[in-house]
């Protein structure tokens, strides 16, 4: 009996070797056995507090309520080794806390809505340091590090223009969905935790080679990679400090328990991040911290496209979607010897926003070849009537058919489903999709989740049209009279006739008004 019970385990593992993980590809290097007390039978509570009781003003309480991995780290060394190491940097502890306060909000609702222990709200600090633009050595990506192809397994386009690994709402869903999938197959949060660093098949050979030995199956018993080893210790160092700062010498001040941001939709955008940027009122970075998807620092895209906008700016950036102007970088076919610099010059930008937006090929100063750069028009755009972002249930399709590249998470948000709905809906549905399979989708597909929290679309689309030319302009920085004519489609010769002050001088200043059309 106890060979056969070996030989169902030992099947059981090998069906989890080929699965992808977040990180690296497996690596047998530096494997050991930490040895520690810990309960073998499985995860212990932390406290008798519940999300319920926490309190309602702080985020940090709402985290702190909700722990539940393995309440006793006592005998753990290695959880102390951390708590002394991140002790010892106050400033670097202080920086990572800054960065998280714009996610922890949306993180804690997730994890509320689905019921996992909130110390997977701190996972980022171990990942990423809460950096959303973190690259690691292994081509991990993001505030939840995933590597390009379990990036693209749960959902995470990736392409010139977009990483979805390093959007945030995205990435988060995809992140949670791994996490409570690995959950499922291996029954312990930090066998599940461990997966997530090393992979499904990292752990899983490392139980059958201990099912084999006759030895504990717990993560602390288990031959893994040094990394994995203090990859959940240090996930409860963290959850140790933020338990009991004062122990630390740490000041963690109160998190509003209230959105940080709201998303707004932007349809057929094309649009530079510094643009976007001002529309919001807001700095460069600090947009490009809510919206680090866009490794070009260019919004360009057929498709509708998800920025996030600190809350109390939402407002001012529709208001100035409507009303503003931005530069809108569209295909020019650049020749062989063209100098990068005159062609800058031309669009009145410098040359390093040229090349911010462009991989241009140059050799002393010149294009080695002819190319298609991208270059700024000005753009006006106007904000359509606010819609939903997924079709009402009765226009929802009842059945679809699997593409190429599908798979059960990128459908099921396609269609705004969790997998166990898609599952429940296509009985005997395993995640070996084929081409050309038909799945049923359940009634109301595509409606919104009555759980996830609310957030705010604006749908924009934007125009160029000869009544969106004003009649008058306020120069910008960095504008030029030549490319203000170009910007707005009049002769240089008018530019001046409409606007004496210019008729013998051509140098302009930003906030100088000017007329831009026949008066």
């Amino acid at each position: 009996m106890a060979k056969i019970k070996l030989n169902l385990l030992g099947a059981a593992m090998l069906a989890l070797l080929s699965l992808p993980s977040a990180h690296a590809a497996d690596t047998g290097a530096g494997i050991q056995t930490l040895e520690w007390d810990a309960d073998p039978d499985g995860d212990a509570s932390v406290g008798e507090a519940t999300p319920e009781t926490a309190s309602a003003d702080d985020v940090w309480d709402r985290i702190r309520s909700g722990f539940k991995i393995d309440g006793d780290t006592s005998g753990n060394p290695l959880v102390a080794l951390h708590e002394s190491w991140y002790a010892a940097r106050p400033d670097y502890v202080r920086r990572m806390l800054d960065r998280s306060r714009r996610y922890l909000f949306h993180i804690v609702q997730e994890l509320d809505r689905r019921a996992m222990p909130m110390e997977i709200a701190l996972l980022p600090m171990v990942e990423s340091a809460f950096n959303p633009a973190a690259e690691s050595p292994s081509a991990a990506s993001g505030i939840w590090q995933f590597i390009p192809s379990t990036g693209r397994h749960y959902g995470l386009r990736q392409d010139t223009w977009y990483d979805g690994r390093r959007d945030f709402t995205a990435a988060t869903e995809a992140a949670l969905d791994y996490l409570g999938k690995l959950y499922l197959d291996f029954g312990d949060w930090k066998l599940a935790l461990a997966a997530y660093n090393c992979g499904e098949g990292c752990v899983a050979r490392a139980i059958e080679k201990n099912v084999q030995q006759g030895l504990p199956t717990n993560y602390a018993s288990l031959p893994l990679p040094s990394e994995t080893r203090h990859y959940v210790p240090k996930l409860l160092a963290i959850r140790n400090l933020i338990s009991h700062p004062e122990h630390y010498g740490i000041v963690i001040d109160t998190l509003p328990n209230q959105p940080y941001f709201r998303q707004v939709i932007l349809r057929s955008a094309s649009m530079d991040i510094r643009s976007a940027a001002r529309l919001a009122g807001i700095s460069s970075d600090e947009f490009i911290a809510l919206n680090a998807a866009f490794p070009r620092k260019l919004i360009r895209s057929d498709a509708p496209v998800n920025l996030l906008v600190p809350v109390a700016r939402t407002d001012a950036f529709q208001r100035n979607l409507q009303t503003g102007s931005w530069d809108s970088w569209q295909p020019y076919s650049a020749q062989k010897g063209a100098r990068p610099a005159a062609i800058a010059r031309q669009y009145g930008i410098d040359l390093a926003r040229l090349e911010e937006h462009n991989q241009l090929h140059v050799k002393h100063g010149k294009l080695v070849r002819d190319q298609t750069i991208l270059v700024p028009v000005r753009n006006h755009g106007a904000i359509m009537e606010k819609t939903s972002t997924v079709p009402p249930a009765a226009a929802a399709p009842t059945r679809i058919e699997v593409q190429r590249g599908d798979t059960l998470f990128s459908i099921a948000r396609r269609y705004g489903l969790t997998v166990a709905a898609l599952g429940d809906a296509n009985p005997g549905l395993d995640d070996r999709l084929t081409i050309g399979q038909t799945l049923l989708l359940p009634t109301g597909a595509g409606a919104d989740q009555g759980d996830a929290a609310p957030l705010q679309s604006v749908a924009f689309t934007p125009r160029i049209a000869t009544s969106a030319i004003p009649s008058r302009y306020i120069v910008q920085q960095g504008d030029t009279l030549s490319a203000i004519a170009r910007r707005f489609d009049v002769s240089l010769t008018n530019l001046r006739r409409w606007n004496p002050v210019f008729s013998k001088n051509s140098t302009v200043h930003a906030g100088q008004q000017m007329i831009v059309r026949n008066p």
